[in-house]
């Protein structure tokens, strides 16, 4: 298992993941079109009828339950206990960890899901969780995930009254546009595709409603800041890294 006890982790992190987590999950409920779209290109990509799939970070466990439903092999880590449970109860093979400290084996699985997580990481944590996906990823496998796009980190900043701590109201520390999204997987991977996206969802709205969605998909792809862009990225182990690097 991984040391739940990692110094590179601030409590406060912890504590605003724990917080929406547990006592605000609907704030994830917006979040399902995302990962609906990540469940398809999972299955565009795969090789195997049921492939073994991580998700880091487990939200409300939408992808779980989905990857659950397609007969997948999933497993999820999720630093909050409370998360951990709900999942284990469904049924699904989840863990408490952090990225950077993953408990699975090297060669693992043949997609890494990692999607609003990478922003929460600051460089060095960064760096060590994309070592980590990659020494658990299988030759062929996939890290497929999301970002926000060339997010203003000040603009989400709150203070504490009590306090006077400022601090970001989502615990966000990165913000990543394209080039530098793509030069940290390249680090790491062989092939890196980025591209933004706005995820939206078509099912079940009205006309005008499907309209406004599709303004939106079109305004994000321009990274236009109204239509709240994110980047989609997708990279392949084509090779195996060193176990370490300095």
């Amino acid at each position: 298992m991984g040391d739940l006890k990692q110094e590179n982790h601030s409590n406060h992190q912890d504590n605003i993941w724990r917080h929406f987590q547990n006592r605000h999950p609907e704030v994830f409920e917006g979040a399902a079109a995302r990962m609906d779209y990540i469940v398809r290109e999972i299955i565009r990509k795969k090789t195997t009828a049921f492939p073994r799939v991580l998700n880091i970070g487990a939200g409300n466990g939408h992808l779980e339950e989905r990857g659950a439903q397609l007969g997948w092999e999933i497993y999820s880590l999720d630093p909050d206990e409370g998360a951990v449970n709900r999942l284990l109860k469904k049924g699904i093979r989840a863990y408490r960890g952090y990225m950077e400290g993953m408990p699975f084996a090297d060669d693992s699985f043949d997609f890494v899901v990692a999607s609003e997580v990478l922003e929460h990481l600051n460089a060095q944590q960064l760096h060590e969780g994309l070592r980590e996906a990659v020494r658990v990823m299988r030759r062929g496998a996939w890290f497929i995930g999301t970002v926000p796009h060339c997010e203003n980190l000040t603009l989400n900043e709150v203070v504490c009254p009590k306090c006077q701590e400022v601090f970001h109201r989502w615990g966000h520390q990165r913000s990543f546009d394209l080039q530098t999204m793509r030069g940290e997987l390249l680090s790491f991977f062989d092939q890196a595709v980025v591209k933004r996206r706005g995820f939206v969802a078509f099912r079940g709205r009205s006309w005008r409603g499907k309209i406004k969605s599709l303004v939106r998909s079109i305004l994000a792809r321009y990274g236009a800041p109204i239509a709240m862009p994110n980047i989609y990225f997708a990279a392949r182990k084509q090779r195996d890294i060193p176990s370490r690097q300095n």
